[in-house]
């Protein structure tokens, strides 16, 4: 959970009890906050803020019982480079983002606890405000730094 850049990712702690069903969309929560009082301005691709962080395989739900990673549908995507503005998300200093993101398909057992964390790579990731991340910047992500992120556990328990 190191911050890269003064990006920490985190999700919400504690989720609460489900009811059970046959099949589940589980909501997750995933912030990512600037420890620094710069801005910062990010690639969303292949992160919990990309349209298709639900099937993009950085998300891990855990039975905590036995350890068993449930399967989640990953989808490999091709990108078009070079990326644009719309593909950015610029953090205030200080300050947090929030994102919604829906896991779908999950088959969760009535009585088991289980645990959700998001992993993975920042592609690009630049400390300057989105508005100063030029094009040419953008088509070979000059003056980005990359690194990996991993977010806290967060917990959820089916009823």
């Amino acid at each position: 959970m190191q911050p890269h850049l003064g990006l920490q990712v985190t999700l919400v702690s504690q989720l609460p009890t489900l009811q059970t069903q046959s099949s589940f969309t589980l909501p997750v929560k995933v912030s990512v906050q600037n420890t620094g009082s710069d801005p910062v301005t990010f690639l969303k691709w292949g992160t919990p803020f990309d349209a298709h962080a639900a099937v993009s395989g950085v998300f891990e739900v855990r039975d905590t019982a036995d350890g068993t990673v449930l399967p989640l549908d990953v989808l490999k995507m091709s990108r078009k480079l070079p990326a644009s503005t719309e593909d950015l998300l610029e953090v205030a200093g200080g300050q947090s983002l929030d994102n919604i993101v829906e896991l779908p398909g999950l088959n969760l057992q009535e009585g088991h606890g289980y645990s959700i964390i998001t992993q993975g790579i920042w592609h690009a990731i630049w400390k300057a405000p989105r508005v100063d991340v030029t094009v040419s910047q953008l088509s070979d992500f000059s003056g980005a730094s990359r690194g990996e992120f991993r977010s806290n556990v967060a917990l959820v328990n089916i009823e």
